[in-house]
């Protein structure tokens, strides 16, 4: 039986990301990757390995050891709180824009959270104990995370203010925006249950803000996926957290590649 389109494409992909670590190039399609200085670049190089990061995969679980840093390329990776009766809100979404697993670096070493794929897709990831020598031995690499730290800073307490004083509708755009940013496209691989889950909210009232989004020519949803349509018809419905927290990152950017 043949593949599908589909299929052939990811088998790809997946082996263009395999023949580019092979010919001992850097991988590219992230952030932070694409700021590692040269003087850090030749020892992390033969660590770093292609995950495919699958939609509702855990990654880690608060307390456990962190044993690899991940780098999302075109998926989605969110921070999760679970409470004891197994209830979840997504604290940050972390996609090309930085990394996951800090506490290797800058911690003991243990998950501060539970980490949950959010948005399947192409991930990098290397080693902790590789990374965290090369943390420590190269200046110009520390400068680069504690940039991005600085910036998960803001981005929390960004979201912190999204959650306690927005409106459902305004803070569900900005998601959106904020998860078609991590993953680079506009159609996102997911259900409307993880969706409630990054809201705090009830899978059946992110569904009827999602629909009325749909109403309105600004999204498109079919099943486990969705589409953002206009992306200025989005930006008008979300709150300015968005504004905010991309102006942020734009200035992450700059400082990182004029390093």
């Amino acid at each position: 039986m043949q593949d599908c389109p589909r299929v052939k494409n990811k088998r790809l992909r997946e082996a263009a990301a395999a023949l580019a670590l092979a010919q001992d190039t850097w991988p590219e399609g992230n952030l932070l990757l694409a700021g590692v200085p040269e003087d850090a670049r030749a020892g992390l190089r033969p660590w770093f390995e292609p995950f495919a990061a699958r939609g509702g995969d855990s990654l880690f679980r608060l307390g456990h050891t962190i044993t690899h840093v991940y780098f999302p390329v075109d998926s989605a990776i969110a921070k999760v709180g679970i409470d004891r009766h197994g209830a979840m809100a997504e604290s940050m979404l972390i996609g090309n824009e930085g990394l996951l697993g800090l506490n290797a670096l800058l911690g003991d070493g243990r998950a501060s959270g539970h980490a949950i794929v959010q948005i399947p897709g192409r991930c990098y990831r290397i080693d902790a104990a590789p990374l965290r020598a090369a943390f420590e031995s190269s200046a110009a690499l520390r400068r680069t995370i504690l940039r991005y730290v600085s910036f998960r800073v803001q981005q929390a307490a960004q979201n912190n203010l999204c959650i306690t004083k927005h409106p459902l509708g305004q803070r569900l755009a900005r998601w959106l925006l904020q998860a078609a940013d991590c993953a680079g496209r506009a159609e996102l691989r997911l259900t409307h249950e993880p969706i409630g889950m990054a809201l705090g909210v009830r899978r059946e009232a992110a569904t009827i803000t999602l629909l009325r989004l749909q109403a309105a020519g600004t999204i498109v949803c079919a099943r486990g996926r969705v589409t953002v349509r206009s992306r200025a018809a989005l930006q008008a419905e979300s709150c300015e957290c968005y504004a905010a927290l991309t102006a942020e990152l734009r200035q992450m950017a700059r400082d990182i590649q004029g390093r």
